[in-house]
This record gives structure tokens, C-alpha cells and sequence, in this order.
């Protein structure tokens, strides 16, 4: 919160076509920016702790990993408003760099206070899996885009949005390669749900529930954090088939074909 009232100062004078949400028109916007702050980093807590046993690494380095893992996540995912809303690069860069810095930050702490070191090596991982994670994402992007017809500006800034939805996608595949370890479950359908749901998802969908606070609700944002999510459970699973044996015997998973 220190970071953002430093860098990044609310101002929506340039926002005139945006139908503000009941906290705006109220007042109401840092009280309810503060209860959402909490539940992020509330939820980001609770995920660490529920899989950071499976983890590789000393206690700061497990926490050091997953807090960059979501602070790349939301930086990357802040320069989507470039696009959508007009806003200016160097706003989202401010932004987006003050919630890495913070969920770094965060991650670390969680690691010293709430990690354990972990004695057994870090197993050869495929770094397939972040291509065919972060394919299985574009794919579900360019659906919602067209078909689906969530708010995007594909219509008219293609590149852009093209450059976009790649980054985030790769950067998705990228945190399942550094926490797929994390994944509980006894068979790949279950690990795939948990990485999709418990790991990435509840924190996704967390983040997109963020812009509630300044838009009047639509569903616009729950479809398309619900698309995004589908579509990584099926990369993960994805990758669990292709790479299933050795990713197994690496993470000592009972195999179960199902």
C-alpha cells in the first residue's frame, strides 16, 4: 500500500467512459483497495503454506521463487489495461512493479517465517512445459477473444494484443515449471485441478476481482478468469500425460493413469 501511495496515486481523471463502482461513487475506494489488498495477500499466504512442504530448496529460496512467480504474474497482467482502459505504459509499469516488489517481498517472508528447508535435490525439469502450459492459455485467450467476445482489443490492436496474451502465457507456463512440484493429488486429473484451481486460479481470480473495486460489476471479468483457468488445468494435464513417468519418478508421485 506504502508503494502504491508513493508511485502510483489513484487518478481517474482520464477514465471518463468507465462506470465507476459503488466504492468509487461512495468514496469508499481505499477502504475497499485495503480489504482487497488482505485477501491477496491473505490467499497468497495460504496457498504457500498448503504447498511449500512439496517445494525444492531452502525456506527463503521456496518463498523467494513463489512470490516472484506471482509478481511477474501480476505485472505482466497489469499492462492488459494499456490495452483495454488506454491508460499509459509507464502507469502500468509503476503499478505492476509495485506489486512484484511487494509479492516478493511477501514471498520471502513467508519462506523464512512459514517455510522449511527441503533436504532432497531439485530433479531435471522439461522446460516443455512452459510452452505447452502457456500454448494451452493463448489458445484459451484467442477463444474467449472471438468466440466467447470478452472486452479485448484484439479488433483493433492485434499486435498488441497478441504480444500480450503471449507474454502472460509463457510467464503462466513459467510458474507452473518453477511450482509444479506443488501440485497435490493421487492421480493427474487431481494435480491438474490443483495446480489450475489452488495454486494459479484462486490468486488469478483474485486479481481480476481487484478491478470490481474501481468498474461496476460485469461478468466479463469472472468468464474470462474462469476461461484462463479451464484452459491451464488442461495444459497441466497436458503435461502431466506427455511427461508422465519421469515427471512422477522426479516428484515421487504414485503413478496413476487417471
Amino acid at each position: 500500500m506504502a508503494f502504491h501511495a508513493m508511485l502510483t496515486p489513484v487518478d481517474l481523471s482520464n477514465a471518463s467512459d468507465i462506470k465507476f463502482s459503488v466504492f468509487v461513487k461512495n468514496g469508499m475506494l481505499i477502504p475497499a483497495v485495503i480489504l482487497w489488498e488482505l485477501l491477496a495477500f491473505g490467499m497468497l499466504a495460504f496457498v504457500f503454506v498448503l504447498i511449500q512442504n512439496s517445494l525444492y530448496g531452502k525456506k527463503w529460496m521456496k518463498g523467494l521463487v513463489y512470490g516472484l512467480s506471482f509478481g511477474g504474474l501480476y505485472f505482466i497482467g497489469m499492462f492488459e489495461a494499456v490495452l483495454l482502459l488506454n491508460s499509459s505504459v509507464l502507469s502500468e509499469f509503476l503499478m505492476g512493479m509495485t506489486d512484484c516488489i511487494s509479492f516478493v517481498i511477501s514471498g520471502v517472508m513467508l519462506g523464512i517465517f512459514c517455510g522449511t528447508d527441503s533436504m532432497q535435490s531439485c530433479k531435471k525439469r522439461n522446460i516443455s512445459v512452459t510452452l505447452i502450459v502457456g500454448f494451452f492459455y493463448i489458445v484459451g485467450r484467442y477463444l474467449a477473444y472471438t468466440v466467447v467476445n470478452i472486452q479485448s482489443a484484439n479488433s483493433i490492436n492485434p499486435l498488441g494484443t497478441f504480444f500480450w496474451t503471449t507474454s502472460l502465457g509463457l510467464w503462466i507456463g513459467n510458474i507452473y515449471f518453477m511450482l509444479q512440484s506443488g501440485a497435490k493429488g493421487k492421480s493427474i486429473i487431481l494435480q491438474s485441478l490443483f495446480f489450475g484451481i489452488i495454486i494459479f486460479g484462486s490468486n488469478w481470480l483474485i486479481n481480476h476481482i481487484f478491478m470490481y473495486i474501481v468498474i461496476e460489476f460485469t461478468y466479463d471479468l469472472l468468464i474470462r478468469s474462469g476461461i484462463d483457468i479451464v484452459f491451464i488445468i488442461m495444459g497441466v494435464y497436458t503435461c502431466r500425460k506427455l511427461f508422465n513417468k519421469s515427471v512422477d519418478q522426479d516428484l515421487n508421485i504414485p503413478h496413476t493413469p487417471l
